[in-house]
């Protein structure tokens, strides 16, 4: 990573300080010589214990306060800082109050209604079979009408999401999406989900493990040009089968690489938008899973370790300095973990008879980059450890 110790730089304001994603944000702007400072909702969660951040600042970040605080401490910076939200809710925020915003901050982020449209999933998958993307089959259904969007000839497993993800989806089912084998599992959890969710998404499972799940990551200017971009693939997820990554490889992909970019290029899509693909096991053909705009994802580390600097990039075009020279993909074969997670999928696969200890070693051959783990700023995780890793084996998903 580049280092450079100018403090005449504008700083870089990170919302969600409070998550991995946060986290790792923070800690490769500050690499740069940024002066970077935290949003966050808890400030006793371990990843706020991060030397990156020259200040915290408390308040919900999801809501008017995220917009009461940045106008609050706007007038103690000289340059406009750089807004980083690393959560879909901080996006939002931001976009439905850019306006008032703008006076005081920079920040590249879609236009409301194309972010609207990626956000949403129900939008967004239209929108992909309308352009002839390949997506799985898909049913919308509204709130409290039960199966009746869903023809009898549907295919079970299905996948069942919220068309925008919500606080109160993941506090009532503890997961982003939930998959159901059999039409009274989807009877309940729609009982449950229209409770939190004005518009329910069911789709086909496709086959295959989680290696099959690959993704693009990009950065888009400011005028809509594409300027850096990163494949890369799962090994392991947490929770298994439907979660986030907790072990990832960089890989060479042009078919996704490909498709991602002719997604995101025919919207007049500016900044961060990562799409998610997966490679059926069946038909070998990748189907478009989802798409996160507007922040990194949660192995951005990944990206500044394989020698991508996507985060800076859109940093220096946010500011008007010059674009880093070499932000093309090596491929040098970088492995990321989020080692807490990775236990807990790696014990639960363990149980499964999936996984043994030594493939379990093998498979962390190559690991370069962590979530947590870092010799330059070791609290996060020492609280991390501290705060509770003695549940780690306890009641795993099932």
């Amino acid at each position: 990573m580049a280092k450079n110790t100018n403090t005449d730089k504008p700083s870089a304001i990170v919302i969600k300080l409070d998550s991995i994603t946060g986290l790792d944000t923070a800690r490769i702007l500050s690499g740069y010589g940024i002066p970077v400072y935290g949003v966050a909702d808890d400030r006793g969660h371990y990843c706020t214990k991060t030397s990156a951040c020259r200040e915290l600042f408390i308040t919900d970040t999801s809501g008017d306060g995220l917009v009461g605080t940045l106008l609050d401490i706007a007038a103690r910076f000289e340059a406009k800082p750089i807004l980083f939200p690393c959560s879909d809710e901080s996006v939002r925020v931001i976009s439905a109050n850019r306006d008032a915003l703008r006076e005081f901050y920079d920040f590249v982020i879609p236009d409301g209604d194309v972010l609207l449209m990626y956000m949403n999933k129900e939008s967004f998958y239209r929108h992909a079979c309308e352009k002839g993307f390949l997506v799985p089959h898909t049913f919308f259904l509204e709130s409290g009408s039960g199966l009746e969007g869903l023809p009898d000839e549907a295919e079970f497993p299905l996948i069942v999401k919220p068309a925008l993800k919500s606080p109160e989806w993941i506090e009532c089912f503890k997961d982003k999406v939930i998959k159901v084998n059999t039409r009274a599992e989807l009877r309940d959890v729609l009982d449950s989900g229209s409770k939190v969710a004005k518009g329910i998404i069911a789709q086909k499972w496709i086959k295959g493990g989680d290696s099959n799940l690959v993704s693009s990551i990009s950065y888009y200017d400011g005028n809509g040009a594409p300027q850096a971009s990163f494949v890369s693939r799962k090994l392991r997820q947490w929770y298994t089968e439907n979660g986030d990554a907790c072990l990832a490889e960089e890989c060479r992909n042009d078919e996704v690489a490909r498709v991602a970019r002719e997604l995101l290029s025919g919207t007049g899509f500016r900044g961060i938008g990562s799409v998610e693909f997966k490679l059926d096991a069946d038909s070998g053909k990748y189907y478009i899973i989802e798409a996160n705009v507007g922040r990194p994802v949660t192995r951005i580390g990944m990206t500044e370790t394989a020698g991508v600097p996507l985060l800076y990039t859109m940093y220096c075009d946010a500011t008007g300095l010059p674009l880093p020279p070499d932000r093309e993909q090596r491929y040098k074969g970088t492995k990321w973990i989020s080692l807490h997670r990775d236990l807990q999928a790696s014990w639960k696969y363990y149980r499964d008879g999936k996984l043994t200890i030594a493939g379990w070693l093998k498979s962390l051959r190559g690991v370069r980059s962590f979530a947590v783990l870092s010799l330059r700023d070791p609290m996060p995780f020492i609280s991390l450890i501290l705060g509770g890793l003695t549940g780690l084996f306890k009641n795993p998903k099932k």
